[in-house]
């Protein structure tokens, strides 16, 4: 069964890729948007080529899918987070199966039957095979095993040991397929001589310069004129720099809900009601449990640790135990806590232990075969025996051991805290066993047989047990809050009065900009999914209604669109006017360098006619746009690597100023005729990206339309 567990894994695997994270693409918030995902006209998750993918098929893969991954975790449920994790993959794994394999499979590229055996029982078996079939006693992985199950696949009479098998074949058979393709691409990529030559230069050759530098701070904005004409024309030809992905911008205000005054006071008069039963009751932690918000666990604490409103209470020399104080307000919420004891106590213990367990038990190999009662008589006997021999303690914790992993040790658990990760009765029975002696203690995992070893030094501690109730606003206050958000919404509800309607309220405008479609977070907004999706369902400078996240209620201005594509010329003529200032700036530095550059025959000449200096700037090599004295300069780098040694540059526009340089010296690489290094780091590295920048090719050719905002 253990083998057909790890198969049903590899299964869920496989399954999962091909589609392993759709598990939750359409569970979770699918149904939680303003219509239901099947009441639109369109009901296409995806585009992909010429292939329409349909929510509802989505939806049948999901179903499936979800229950592999149940099956593979032990868990009933998908919590949202998951639920986002495996929306992304499956976004991934269906890229993968309409656009990767369908290439793959265009190539004509198949895997053998032969390739199947051996990657099965062969000699080279698949690394998840080896790793399900390897046998635990040797290490070694063993055809046998393989030939075992294939032989008894079909005595599971559901017939999901085969399904799964089939699935588990499929998988590996298409993972077979991609490296096929991938390898296949890398091995007809090459590196010619001269361009491993080439890089051996660029990475070998510097050069040391000297530039004279005009900022284009040197010119003051104010004039320079910036016509509609030139912006238009620098668009015209610069459509590619305004290539942008669909965004959206809003502009919204927060309403908190806040517990009022009298919320406070009923939450106050509940907890007070319970003052004089915590008092009383004889079972504190089942007390503390069912009328607790936050659940407190009963433990012990040293001076200091705990809330300066009870801690000199209760270490004062006038506690008395079984006293309760409060309610005290405390981390928001009311508060009552109870001294149930006061002793001196350890930091730390160092504890060793022999645990008896039984079938059932929490962790229990599957070799146990006592039963409760069993494994408590022979608990009993051992303790026993120790009371009478108390040498005997390591013997047993050494060979009588479930806990294979501390009988190692001669049952040592090394030293442990009140606070250590482990279970509250184990930890209550230790700290509860004087150092040297043995106690017999039961838990979840089974009968343990507790020894204390050794302790750090004692000190005062108090145990206390904590009754809290949460300051929550009730639903009055929710309700005040909710009609302020809805009043606001109804009020001003166009782009001009929400501007208006923040001042007057006396409200903080908040922001957030470049929302994508598939977003899933806003600072400081919980699940804001429903807001993203107004967004984009929305028109430009609409006002939304109050939504409802947490204890807040939002509205929201959207106060620009981006579309997908080209950005408008309106959109970008902020950049523009920028861009074509810089640009006109940068004409007349040239022409001032051009009419000094007449009469001048080297680089300090120029400069003494440009009433400036000459900088330095030593070893500028290719391979880094970074220049001494400088900063970034691409344009100025690729031009000085080029020159030949004591001539003037013409002016260089780059990215903060115009430049004339000259190449006072050319340090040259190492003479060589070997640049196989130079060729197989090339080669490697176009290798390495090829795998991504292919299946990323083949995206952008496949045109996909995502359409995933629009459900989920």
């Amino acid at each position: 069964m253990a083998v057909i567990g790890k198969i049903r894994q590899r299964a869920g695997l496989l399954i999962g890729l091909v589609g392993f994270s759709l598990a939750a693409f359409v569970l979770g918030d699918l149904f939680t948007s303003n219509r239901s995902f099947l009441g639109g006209t369109d009901t296409n998750v995806a585009i992909i080529g010429d292939k329409k993918i349909d929510v509802r098929d989505f939806e049948a893969l999901v179903t499936e899918l979800t229950e592999n991954y149940k099956i593979n975790t032990s868990t009933e449920t998908v919590d949202q987070n998951t639920l986002e994790s495996l929306r992304e993959q499956a976004w991934t794994e269906l890229l993968n199966d309409e656009v990767f394999m369908k290439q793959v499979n265009k190539t004509g590229l198949a895997v053998s039957s032969d390739e199947i055996f051996d990657m099965i029982q062969g000699k080279n078996p698949h690394p998840q095979i080896k790793q399900a079939f390897t046998d635990p006693a040797t290490g070694e992985f063993s055809p046998a095993n393989v030939i075992q199950f294939l032989k008894n696949m079909d005595s599971d009479p559901t017939g999901a040991s085969r399904a799964q098998w089939i699935a588990f074949e499929q998988y590996i058979k298409e993972e077979r397929l991609k490296n096929k393709y991938n390898e296949m691409i890398k091995n007809g990529l090459f590196v010619t001589t001269a361009e491993a030559q080439q890089d051996y230069i660029n990475k070998g050759k510097s050069v040391n310069i000297r530039f004279i530098d005009q900022p284009y701070g040197s010119i003051v904005d104010s004039t320079i004129t910036v016509t509609d004409k030139e912006m238009r024309e620098y668009y015209n030809s610069h459509q590619n720099d305004f290539k942008q992905e669909a965004s959206r911008k809003i502009e919204y205000v927060v309403f908190e809900v806040v517990p009022s005054e009298e919320d406070r006071a009923k939450t106050y008069s509940e907890i007070s009601s319970l003052a004089e039963e915590f008092n009383n009751t004889d079972n504190d932690s089942l007390f503390s449990a069912i009328n607790s918000d936050t659940k407190q666990p009963i433990t012990w604490y040293k001076e200091g640790q705990l809330s300066p409103v009870i801690d000199s209470v209760f270490f004062s020399e006038n506690a008395a135990t079984g006293m309760a104080y409060g309610p005290y307000e405390e981390n928001k919420s009311f508060v009552i806590a109870k001294l149930l004891n006061s002793e001196l106590r350890p930091d730390s213990l160092r504890v060793s232990h022999a645990l008896i367990s039984y079938a059932g038990s929490e962790r229990a190999a599957p070799e146990i075969t006592l039963t409760k009662a069993e494994a408590k008589e022979r608990a009993d006997s051992l303790f026993n025996l120790i009371q009478s021999n108390p040498a005997r303690f390591n013997e047993f914790a050494s060979f009588q051991s479930d806990d294979k992993v501390s009988a190692e040790k001669g049952g040592d658990l090394d030293w442990i805290t009140s606070e250590s990760p482990m279970d509250p009765q184990f930890l209550k029975g230790a700290f509860n066993t004087k150092k040297g002696e043995v106690s017999l203690v039961e838990s979840p995992f089974g009968f343990h047989l507790i020894k204390v070893t050794d302790q750090t030094a004692t000190s005062k501690q108090v145990e206390v047990a904590f009754v809290n109730r949460n300051i929550e606003p009730g639903s009055k206050t929710y309700q005040q809050a909710f009609s302020a958000a809805n009043e606001f919404a109804g009020v001003y509800n166009t782009s001009e009065s929400f501007e208006k309607g923040v001042e007057e309220k006396g409200l903080t405008k908040r922001v957030a900009d470049n929302l994508k479609e598939t977003d899933k977070a806003i600072a400081g907004i919980e699940s804001p999914r429903p807001l993203i999706v107004w967004a984009y369902r929305s028109n430009l400078h609409d006002i939304s209604k109050a939504y409802e996240f947490g204890n807040k209620f939002v509205v929201a201005h959207l106060a620009d669109v981006k579309d997908k594509g080209i950005a408008p010329y309106d959109q970008v003529k902020d950049k523009l006017d920028g861009f074509v200032r810089t640009d006109n700036k940068a004409k007349i530095l040239i022409e001032r360098f051009e009419n000094a550059m007449k009469g001048a025959s080297g680089i300090d000449e120029l400069a003494t006619s440009m009433q400036t200096y000459a900088k330095s700037a030593n070893n500028v090599n290719f391979g880094s746009t970074y220049i001494e004295n400088l900063g970034v300069e691409p344009a100025l780098v690729a031009t000085v690597v080029t020159m030949e040694k004591g001539k003037l540059s013409s002016p260089i526009k780059g990215q903060a100023g115009v430049y004339v340089a000259m190449v006072d010296q050319i340090n040259e690489p190492a003479e060589s005729t070997d640049f196989s290094n130079n060729k197989n780091q090339l080669s490697s590295q176009t290798k390495q990206r090829a795998t991504y920048e292919v299946f990323e090719a083949l995206k952008e050719k496949a045109n996909i339309v995502d359409n995933r905002g629009k459900f989920y």
